[in-house]
């Protein structure tokens, strides 16, 4: 029998199929991470399993971002020079304002039988009411705003800012026109208006004094009578020298009457002085109104500066919004190109 002998031929190298190869072309192609997984002519792919390139390094270095500015310069300068512009114009289209500045205390009212005087009403009630657009009348809104102006009572009332300062008994007030007198004018309107509120309130208190007042001055103008004719009589009867008792019960009389005289005129000039300043005094501005002798507003040095930062930013963020799509462009780009090659 005959033995038939097979000589070993080289080692088996098993091939890479097609599909291995193409999915390893991709893969280098796109950069992928080596544990994306791939589909391609209806073959999964799993990279792990193939040598790609090295993941790509997320960080933003310095010279990515010198390479976006030398690329994006002249762009972002433009917006930023167009925020700059935008801001130089509305400055010089805002109108010059001055301000005027005032402290209102509210009016005092004696009180009967009281050595001290009170408030019509506290201030806190007095700045809220001035907080309110009903609180004022058509003359306040003529005097505040002007022939060219468009304006109403809410919009004063907003733009007073009447507060409490303080714990004290004052209200401040300020008002902002396009010329110094007219923001006087309108703080003097304001004052009116309270004047003629807190007369309203301090009526009842005042018919109260007047009335006791006038009585007084009444019973003064007859005590004086009675003390003029007791004193003529009592001289005539001194004359006689029969009627010296009755002349000295005239007399006695007569000084009754004076003592009642001198205690109603002291009554009369209390009630007086509780009548006048600084027991009873209108609402009044406690100092000067001051008005600014130069422009509050507008800053314009302050609104081009805004401008122009807002003009940067909203560059650099262009920039960068356009710098992606560019990106995002090529990209898709390179992707259908891959695609194609396959």
């Amino acid at each position: 029998m005959s033995v038939v002998r097979f000589r070993p031929g080289p080692p088996y190298k098993k091939r890479k199929s097609n599909s291995t190869i193409l999915c390893a072309k991709i893969i280098a192609v796109r950069g992928r991470s080596t544990q994306a997984t791939l589909t391609v002519l209806g073959h999964n792919c799993k990279s792990k399993n193939m040598q790609t390139e090295p993941s790509v390094n997320d960080e933003i270095s310095l010279m990515d971002i010198y390479e976006f500015l030398a690329g994006e310069w002249k762009f972002i300068l433009a917006i930023t020079f167009l925020g700059t512009s935008i801001g130089v114009v509305t400055s010089l289209n805002v109108p010059d304002q001055f301000e005027a500045q005032g402290l209102i205390q509210g009016a005092r009212v004696a009180v009967m039988h009281s050595t001290n005087s009170l408030d019509v009403e506290s201030s806190a009630t007095l700045a809220e009411k001035m907080r309110s657009p009903s609180y004022y009348d058509s003359k306040t809104v003529a005097a505040c705003v002007g022939e060219d102006e468009t304006g109403n009572s809410e919009i004063i009332a907003k733009a007073l800012n009447a507060n409490v300062v303080g714990n004290s008994n004052f209200v401040s007030v300020v008002y902002r026109a396009k010329s110094k007198d007219r923001a006087l004018k309108c703080l003097e309107q304001v004052l009116m208006v309270v004047v003629e509120d807190h007369k309203k309130l301090a009526e009842a208190h005042l018919t109260s004094l007047i009335s006791s007042l006038d009585n007084a001055k009444k019973t003064a103008d007859e005590l004086r009578k009675t003390s003029k004719l007791l004193e003529s009589e009592a001289s005539a009867e001194f004359k006689n020298v029969e009627h010296s008792l009755s002349a000295l019960l005239l007399l006695d009389m007569h000084q009754l009457k004076t003592q009642e005289l001198f205690a109603v005129d002291n009554e009369i000039y209390r009630i007086e002085s509780m009548l006048k300043v600084p027991n009873t005094q209108d609402a009044k501005f406690l100092t000067p109104v001051h008005v600014s002798e130069q422009r509050v507003s507008p800053r314009r040095g302050q609104i081009v500066m805004i401008s122009s930062m807002a003009g940067l930013f909203f560059g650099v963020l262009m920039a960068f919004v356009r710098r992606a799509f560019v990106s995002m462009k090529k990209q898709r780009g390179e992707r259908l190109k891959s695609a194609s090659i396959t």
